[in-house]
């Protein structure tokens, strides 16, 4: 029964993905046409040297912001970008609940630091602790979300900087490194 049902759902598998794929139906439809452009793509599968770099930009990005929906939101971002999705899903799990309390402190640090430069911030401190009620929760979120919002787009887009500069870069030298490699080689082999 189990074996049957497996058989199945492979079978459904592959005819689905066989129906999305055909040209035909990728072409009728405006959001076929869109998933197909910028999922089906090849180049957002396989890692390049542009698209890794990408990839990770949008993963620090989004891993630096505390969404609930991270990995979606990666992955559509990485898709519209045409960048690496599985880079940039891989790197949301660099937020973890070992890591998002340092995240936390350190996005409603920088916010706060940034927010008193142009207007008035919050004067109660971040609670230690989960507040009682949900009125106590609403009213704690609804003072300190916007600063923690604008710690999470600074601190964002300074590690998809520094990691796409940083891949970018790792990129370049291991690909000379592997040139010099095969250059000394063929010296040695011509010798």
């Amino acid at each position: 029964m189990l074996t049957m049902a497996r058989g199945w759902f492979r079978r459904s598998v592959f005819k689905t993905i066989r129906f999305l794929k055909h040209p035909r139906k990728l072409r009728q439809r405006p959001v076929m046409r869109w998933f197909a452009r910028h999922f089906l793509d090849k180049h957002v599968w396989r890692p390049t040297q542009h698209t890794l770099a990408g990839g990770t930009a949008v993963g620090m990005f989004i891993t630096l912001q505390l969404l609930p929906i991270q990995m979606p939101t990666a992955t559509i971002l990485a898709a519209i970008f045409r960048v690496n999705i599985p880079v940039a899903i891989a790197l949301c799990w660099l937020s973890n609940p070992f890591t998002i309390p340092f995240i936390a402190w350190l996005e409603y640090a920088i916010g706060k630091w940034f927010l008193a430069l142009y207007t008035k911030v919050p004067t109660t401190p971040f609670p230690k602790h989960l507040p009682e009620s949900m009125v106590d929760a609403w009213m704690v979120l609804k003072e300190h979300a916007p600063v923690m919002l604008v710690g999470g787009i600074i601190l964002g887009a300074i590690g998809a900087l520094i990691s796409y500069i940083a891949t970018w870069g790792t990129w370049e030298v291991t690909s000379r490194m592997e040139l010099a490699k095969k250059l000394r080689a063929a010296k040695a082999a011509a010798v």
